[in-house]
């Protein structure tokens, strides 16, 4: 009898959250017509008016019971970021109006365990895109807009920070990409702290503004946990100072986490990540028949730092790793006492020979009187 309450109850359940995620769905279709209306605005007045529409809509639903945890499938043009640790999400979408000037929106939904229930913050875009991006530490009123990409968690202080990697389209001169850190302040999100060690002083977030005919690469790798991005540099030394003429110079920097702090490493060795053994397809001539044929492609990864690969190349990629084994090996070569050996002329040996004689040399001990 219990087994089959229990059952009945479990069916009830399971009904329950199914009919609720199916209308999440369809209440996400509907929010999705109204961006579909925003993305197809002709105007900036238009693009405002209708942006307008899509927030008030956005900030109901994620109002709405169970869309903490809801998997968005209709919403293509809207980032959503939840991070690892599952303890808050970000909603981030962008305006690009008829000057290529951009401005943006997002939402930070925090899950209160205390209360059973997300807590929902708008972070507003106040900044002018063509003022500098703010140094200290801002609270969600006076956010300067950007896309994240990207959260990482990481300690500090025996609490959790989350740092943030964003992107920025900036103006028709330059983009922005951006490393910030995102903070809870008890029921207040706030942006920007003191981790960011650099060569001569600490900053609260790290901005890089570069021509916006360029692209910058900005990554986290955690196998290193470390931050990699391109070193940027002027197109010609009379530009140094203008940013939208710097571009990246094919070396890079980092920043390593290190005991609660990212500290700055210049011209660093960046690795590739591992791809996915993806198949594909390809067409070559077939030895056999001698007919155009259709093959597969194992695309798969070959490991640069792999010493004992069947590739016939003999070359090995440096790597992080190989290079502080190289530098250790340095270290201790010049540590070693160096031992010297005596020469011994090996009889069998023709370069041992006096070049007039041809009999070998020997070595006169000197008499004394």
């Amino acid at each position: 009898m219990k087994f089959t309450v229990f059952f009945f109850l479990t069916l009830i359940f399971t009904g329950f959250k199914l009919w609720a995620q199916g209308d999440l769905e369809e209440k996400e279709m509907a929010l999705n017509n109204s961006l579909i209306n925003l993305r197809n605005a002709k105007s900036d007045d238009d693009i405002t008016r209708l942006n307008r529409v899509f927030k008030k809509d956005m900030e109901n639903f994620l109002k709405l019971e169970g869309v903490f945890k809801y998997k968005f499938k209709y919403l293509k043009t809207v980032a959503i970021l939840d991070s690892p640790d599952e303890s808050f999400r970000i909603i981030n979408w962008n305006l690009e109006f008829s000057d290529l000037s951009y401005s943006y929106c997002s939402y930070v939904m925090r899950w209160d365990e205390d209360k059973d229930v997300a807590k929902v913050t708008e972070l507003i875009d106040n900044l002018d895109p063509y003022s500098p991006k703010p140094e200290g530490i801002i609270d969600a009123k006076n956010w300067y807009g950007c896309l994240y990409y990207k959260i990482v968690p990481f300690e500090r202080n025996n609490k959790t920070e989350y740092l943030l990697l964003g992107w920025d389209g900036g103006t028709t001169g330059s983009n922005f990409k951006i490393i910030d850190v995102l903070t809870f302040n008890g029921n207040n999100v706030k942006l920007g702290s003191p981790v960011f060690k650099g060569k001569k002083n600490i900053s609260k977030r790290v901005v890089f503004e570069f021509s916006d005919k360029s692209v910058m690469a900005l990554k986290f790798e955690d196998k290193r946990r470390r931050i990699v991005f391109d070193h940027l540099s002027p197109e010609s030394q009379s530009l140094a100072g203008i940013a939208s003429y710097y571009v990246p110079d094919m070396s890079y920097d980092s920043y390593n986490y290190n005991d609660e702090i990212w500290v700055l490493n210049e011209d660093v060795i960046a690795v590739n990540g591992e791809d996915k053994n993806e198949k594909k397809e390809f067409y070559a001539v077939d030895e056999k028949t001698g007919k155009i044929e259709k093959q597969k492609l194992n695309n798969s990864w070959i490991d640069p730092s792999n010493e004992n690969g069947t590739d016939e190349s003999k070359h090995v990629a440096r790597t992080p790793e190989s290079e502080a084994a190289r530098l250790a090996l340095e270290q201790e070569d010049l540590l070693m006492p160096k031992v010297k050996k005596r020469r011994r002329h090996d009889r069998r040996n023709p370069s041992g020979l006096s070049v007039t004689t041809g009999k070998y040399k020997t070595k006169k001990s000197k008499r004394f009187d």
